[in-house]
């Protein structure tokens, strides 16, 4: 008797692991002779299936020493058992059981092929990357799936590899040490050691139900200039505690409650802010609409209000409320991404976006264009916002358009880029129009330049570099950028969105400087990557004339580690 196993997802490539299928009657994708063997004519067979199987090699032979045969039908997996007395009619005919064998292949070929070809022809609706070198996007998840080669080094994966697969813990550690020379311009620095510990706990009995917690610790040692507070320390609190209904993977539907990290497109609009040594996180209710290449989030969410020494909080009133799409199949080789957020945020709370004129409710609608044309790749993201600011009317809008090209010969795969960045400003602050730009919640790390001096409010950017790919570890990025004030009659704001320099009437000049960055990237494994880099910017006629104008410098060092 003949036993097929089917219905497996696609295993590994050094083993198969198979169950039976009971009382099931099936047709096995092959063809033998008319039991007369005179007949040149072939007929299909039809089988059972029934019993348990065992691990099968893929070298076709089981541990008892029955010889077996692989065959691939889409993304499932079928394990033909040959018996002893069929093998032996095999044997007694050996251009048969090659051809046989020929055809398996053959098959198994054609039908990974398709499956492969399947997948690529429907990308998911994230599968443009982030278009600046050095992306800011956070890790979701603190695990490292597969096996783990080297032991105690890691040894939070390596009791993963021992725990039942429905609970999983993970583990993170990131040490960065940095210097800033210049700060507010000044003849003033500091150097300091940034230190961020994250454990978190995943819980998922069934396909459809997950609980995910993650602690953080944060700390900052040897400063004296920059705060022994947040964004630089936050010792010991909640980041991340949510329940998922549905699976975000599988399905067309899923719905996340509690804490938990946000993070849209580029990140540009709406992001965890990852660089800081605190980062940034959400109470969210959340619903995931997603299908092949289409992936639509409708989400309520407050920011936390970060305070060190105690449980984090939201402010109460301080929401936003949106739809988030990503759409891949539109266009080849393209992402777009439209989205709508309202954000609301009392009048009585002292926030940058609002500056103490009242009450915000704020409309932003954009969209996010991003994807490749043969060895080119562009991303083009823009929002328009309306809406009151007090007594004001809201009307403003920003822009981000990138292009890069990338050279295929060579070891290091150059890519060239160029970008321009545009967000407006109030240009008259006793009107009743509001025209400074609300950057919202990004990731504002490296949206602008390396050394974050300047927000996405107020601001006109040109910025141009190179990217290299050294070989399969090593990431090297040199980039030249220039900043300008959109409109000398407002203020200059910092990366967080608050005001850092107030508005200069005596200002002759809308230049505020440009930067030199070499930063380099170096992935020794999955679970360690090292970075360091060097930024300086070089103070233009609106710093000199608005402060000291002391050239800023922006050194550091990191090590991130997922044990």
């Amino acid at each position: 008797m003949w036993q097929i196993a089917v219905g497996q997802p696609q295993p590994p490539r050094d083993e198969i692991t198979s169950c039976s299928v009971s009382g099931e009657p099936m047709v096995f994708a092959g063809y033998k002779r008319a039991p007369d063997d005179r007949e040149s004519r072939r007929t299909k067979y039809r089988l059972g299936c029934r019993g348990t199987c065992a691990k099968i090699r893929r070298n076709y032979v089981t541990p008892s020493g029955n010889s077996v045969a692989l065959v691939v039908s889409g993304m499932s997996t079928n394990v033909v058992d040959l018996s002893a007395t069929r093998g032996k009619s095999l044997n007694e005919h050996p251009r048969r059981k090659q051809r046989g064998l020929r055809l398996i292949l053959v098959l198994s070929v054609v039908f990974i092929g398709n499956a492969a070809a399947q997948q690529t022809t429907n990308p998911p609706a994230d599968s443009v990357e982030p278009d600046a070198p050095g992306g800011s996007h956070a890790a979701s998840d603190l695990r490292v799936s597969g096996p783990n080669p080297d032991g105690w080094l890691y040894p939070i994966t390596r009791l993963n590899e021992s725990l039942p697969h429905w609970i999983q813990f993970g583990g993170q550690f990131r040490n960065r040490v940095e210097s800033e020379d210049g700060l507010d311009y000044a003849p003033v620095d500091d150097a300091y050691d940034l230190t961020q510990l994250r454990l978190g706990l995943y819980f998922q009995p069934t396909n459809w139900f997950k609980l995910v917690g993650v602690t953080q610790d944060s700390r900052v040692f040897f400063n004296h200039h920059v705060a022994t507070a947040p964004p630089y320390q936050n010792i010991w609190d909640i980041r991340e505690a949510y329940a998922e209904i549905g699976n975000s993977n599988d399905g067309w539907i899923d719905l996340v409650v509690g804490r938990q990290m946000f993070s849209f497109g580029d990140e540009r609009v709406i992001g965890p802010s990852d660089w800081l040594n605190m980062g940034r996180t959400f109470d969210t209710a959340r619903i995931d609409l997603h299908h092949a290449g289409v992936k639509v989030s409708i989400f309520a969410a407050s920011v936390i209000n970060a305070i060190d020494g105690q449980i984090d909080h939201h402010i109460e009133g301080n929401n936003i409320y949106g739809i988030y799409s990503s759409l891949a199949n539109l266009l080849p080789h393209t992402t777009i991404e439209p989205y709508l957020i309202w954000r609301v945020a009392p009048s009585l709370v002292s926030l940058p976006e609002t500056e103490g004129r009242g009450h915000l409710s704020e409309v932003t609608g954009g969209a996010r264009v991003a994807g490749t044309l043969d060895n080119f790749d562009y991303d083009v993201e823009m929002n328009k916002q309306t809406g009151s600011l007090g007594h004001d009317t809201i009307d403003a809008w920003a822009g981000h358009w990138n292009t890069g090209y990338t050279f295929q010969t060579g070891r290091i795969r150059p890519r060239l880029f160029t970008e321009y960045n545009y967000a407006s400003g109030n240009k008259n602050h006793s009107g009743n129009t509001w025209g400074t730009h609300d950057q919202i919640y990004p990731s504002a790390h490296d949206k602008l330049s390396f050394a974050d001096q300047f927000g996405w409010r107020n601001i006109e950017n040109i910025r141009a570099g190179v990217d290299e790919k050294a070989g399969k570890k090593w990431t090297l990025t040199e980039a030249f950028a220039g900043f300008w004030l959109a409109t000398k009659n407002d203020a200059v704001y910092a990366s967080s969105g608050a005001i850092s320099l107030a508005a200069d009437p005596r200002a002759t000049s809308s230049h505020l400087g440009t930067e030199l960055d070499l930063i380099a990237e170096y992935k020794e494994n999955r679970h360690v990557s090292y970075g360091f880099g060097f930024c300086h910017l070089f103070t233009g006629e609106y710093l000199n004339e608005a402060t000291h104008g002391k050239d800023y410098n922006y050194p550091f060092a990191y090590v991130t580690y997922l044990f």
